[in-house]
């Protein structure tokens, strides 16, 4: 297993390989679409570990009209559910980020697309009083983001909020399959040394 810990100015940066529906974080990290829908990828298995597709496409839409107040969110907002079934993992809630599509392309507009949806969960996070947060590599699937990209960029934001943050003591990239958990390490290797 491929796991690798940075001190990034008081936070712990980690990268491990694991399932992030059940990855001990006071909240997890959902690459959503902007209409909160759920139908494929992180989205899907974290809608059907908190309870199941249908249900929390309706709870994730219904919260995002009292917190957004539209049926829709653009890079850099963020809406918040309760983890539901999760909960029994430690996990309590759910922070809702929608990432740029890239499809293969990466271009200083992508870029800070992603860094805004990067940003933004930990901004929640942080006027929340939590402590840890997970994120799944944001639109490095579907959404065909240069996997290496979203891994500097994530490392680059996380060490940029470290130095004003006040409660977050941890934040984990949690990847699905030991490639690129390995391929991770390896890019935060070239990153601290």
């Amino acid at each position: 297993m491929q796991e690798m810990v940075i001190d990034l100015e008081g936070i712990r940066f980690r990268v491990v390989r694991g399932d992030i529906t059940k990855y001990p974080a006071d909240a997890i990290v959902n690459a959503a679409n902007r209409y909160l829908r759920h139908g494929g990828g992180v989205a899907l298995a974290i809608a059907r570990a908190a309870s199941s597709q249908e249900e929390y496409t309706k709870l994730s839409r219904e919260e995002m009209l009292k917190q957004v107040g539209r049926d829709y969110i653009e890079h850099g907002e963020v809406v918040v559910t309760p983890a539901l079934n999760m909960e029994k993992f430690g996990i309590k809630y759910v922070i809702h980020t929608v990432g740029p599509y890239c499809g293969g392309e990466w271009n200083d507009r992508l870029k800070e697309k992603l860094r805004k949806a990067l940003l933004a969960p930990l901004l929640k996070a942080e006027e929340m009083g939590l402590k840890s947060i997970a994120f799944p590599a944001v639109s490095s699937g579907i959404y065909g983001c240069p996997f290496e990209e979203v891994v500097s960029l994530m490392f680059e934001v996380v060490r940029e909020f470290a130095r004003n943050k006040k409660s977050i003591e941890e934040v984990a990239l949690v990847l699905y399959d030991d490639r690129a958990a390995f391929k991770a390490c390896e890019v935060l290797k070239s990153l601290v040394d």
